[in-house]
């Protein structure tokens, strides 16, 4: 049944410096909550909740508006928008941070405004868990899907909060690495297991081209394997197209169920393939929704043939 729900995400929006061994490029518009959006743009209505600063480009504004993203909830300050330099010249999916200035995004409070109220459908993409925590408590209601993404610096830094936090939600995106981290394991499983009980009604661990698992609290699993690309340009925004293409997905289902979930995850992982041909948004922003599920398609048949 056709849900068409608004999908709400709360996340940075940044510009990137990336390095990497196809070679460099400077000033690329980034950050979790713009790669999340123009995912899940081509299968959703998406609202962004995010801060720049006074250097933010008006055709960047722009770009987000040529996607039909409601923009009205992004706030412009007076200092300089997040900026990111990262290498992947050491490790094509790990990058090594070389610059961080978090320019306004140091002070950034979400308004819990009526749009992201009424959204069916929430990402809170790489953020404080301090502020996560402000904006899931808020937004408590059984009917509402929640879905939450981390990193290692929660991880080690504010691990208490985190499981606060994602105690109130229904699904955490963590990659292996992550998911190792904060269950002090080297097992996907148990890592999974040991996330479950701490809440979260479902738990979705990447591992790039390797693939990508689903862990549900009856003890379900699914395993979505990755598609085979041509050629690795650039990771950066692979996780969060994978959640926008996800939440894109399940946007249009009314009371989505398992199945739907594994089918959400397909299109995430058929949308992060295209992400990561290409330098920051640059395919991402090009995909048809043919191009999508021609990719979709490829992974059913690797699944097909993986069953056999």
């Amino acid at each position: 049944m056709k849900n068409n729900s608004q999908v709400s995400v709360v996340g940075s929006i940044a510009y990137d410096d990336l390095v990497t061994s196809e070679g460099s490029k400077n000033n690329l518009l980034g950050g979790s909550a713009i790669y999340f959006s123009i995912a899940a743009c081509n299968m959703s209505k998406v609202s962004i909740i995010g801060t720049v600063g006074k250097d933010f480009r008006k055709k960047d504004l722009e770009l987000l508006k040529s996607k039909q993203i409601n923009i009205k909830h992004i706030n412009h300050s007076m200092g300089t928008t997040f900026r990111w330099k990262g290498s992947y010249v050491n490790n094509s999916e790990e990058p090594e941070t070389l610059i961080t200035n978090l320019g306004v995004f140091k002070d950034f409070s979400p308004c819990l405004n009526e749009d992201i109220k009424k959204s069916q459908y929430v990402f809170l993409a790489n953020i404080s868990p301090l502020l996560q925590k402000k904006i899931s408590k808020s937004l408590m209601n059984p009917k509402r899907i929640v879905g939450l993404d981390t990193m290692n610096h929660w991880i080690l830094d504010m691990k208490e909060d985190l499981e606060l936090v994602i105690k109130d939600i229904n699904i955490l995106f963590i990659n292996k690495i992550e998911a190792f981290l904060f269950a002090k394991s080297k097992s996907i499983e148990d890592s999974a297991n040991y996330i479950i009980e701490k809440g979260p009604k479902i738990c979705i661990i990447k591992d790039g081209k390797n693939g990508s698992y689903l862990y549900v609290k009856n003890n379900e699993t699914f395993y979505c394997p990755s598609y085979k690309i041509n050629k690795l340009i650039d990771p950066t925004g692979a996780g969060d197209s994978f959640a926008g293409g996800f939440f894109g997905y399940i946007s249009n289902i009314y009371e989505p169920t398992i199945e739907d979930f594994k089918e959400a995850m397909i299109y995430g992982t058929a949308i992060a393939s295209i992400t990561i041909e290409g330098f920051g948004i640059s395919n991402l922003y090009n995909i048809s929704k043919n191009d999508i599920c021609e990719r979709v398609k490829e992974i059913k048949n690797q699944l097909f043939m993986e069953k056999k």
